[in-house]
């Protein structure tokens, strides 16, 4: 049976689902290094957990997503964020409408990656910050046919710089960092996190940030 929303984001509340979340936003945000007010479309925001994480930093943030029950739980949980249905092959923005665009672990399940991202590279004036799975970590090996993950798509840095290619991106502005080494989320595993350096290929978190400037 399929889970609530409520259900996908209780998650995020727990122990393990907590360590993981907060690991992987404080790695895109050290990525991006965004200013204070800047504009951010969260592309599959879903139960919008990241959009609100967005938020919380200083960002001034709009959520789009498919799905209306992901939507209406959202924004529920949340009124200073503009939550709107839509597609991520086809986001209704003109042109540079954000300063930056995210999709946190949404783009593993758009079969059209290539499009997606060119209209999240569109309507980005700075930068596009992606969350995917890891296909070299640890959790794939672990899990990756784990009915919690059927139809997703796990990729890796040569998938990220592959798109790019496709963007006309130069290698000078791309940067490829991993997170959760050893997904389990004990004391062991939370203290190794801290010491392993982010630019190993190896954490089932990969943090890709494209960048115009």
């Amino acid at each position: 049976m399929k889970q609530t929303a409520a259900e996908y984001n209780a998650w995020y509340h727990t122990r393990r689902g907590a360590w993981i979340a907060k690991a992987e936003f404080d790695l895109m945000l050290s990525i991006m290094q965004p200013s204070g007010g800047s504009t951010l479309l969260d592309v599959g925001c879903g139960t919008g957990h990241f959009t609100r994480r967005f938020a919380q930093a200083g960002l001034q943030v709009t959520g789009i997503d498919p799905d209306t029950n992901s939507l209406e739980f959202a924004r529920n949980q949340s009124t200073n964020i503009d939550y709107r249905e839509g597609d991520a092959r086809h986001l209704p923005f003109p042109g540079a409408s954000f300063d930056y665009c995210s999709a946190v672990t949404s783009l593993c399940f758009v079969d059209d990656v290539n499009i997606a991202l060119q209209e999240m590279w569109r309507v980005s004036r700075t930068g596009v910050v992606l969350g995917l799975l890891n296909r070299r970590g640890l959790l794939y090996r672990e899990r990756g046919q784990h009915p919690g993950y059927k139809g997703a798509r796990w990729d890796g840095a040569s998938d990220a710089r592959q798109w790019a290619g496709q963007l006309s991106i130069p290698a000078a502005n791309i940067q490829i960092k991993t997170a959760i080494t050893f997904p389990d989320g004990n004391l062991l595993a939370r203290i190794v996190e801290k010491l392993i350096p982010a630019s190993l290929p190896f954490g089932a978190f990969l943090a890709v940030y494209y960048s115009k400037r």
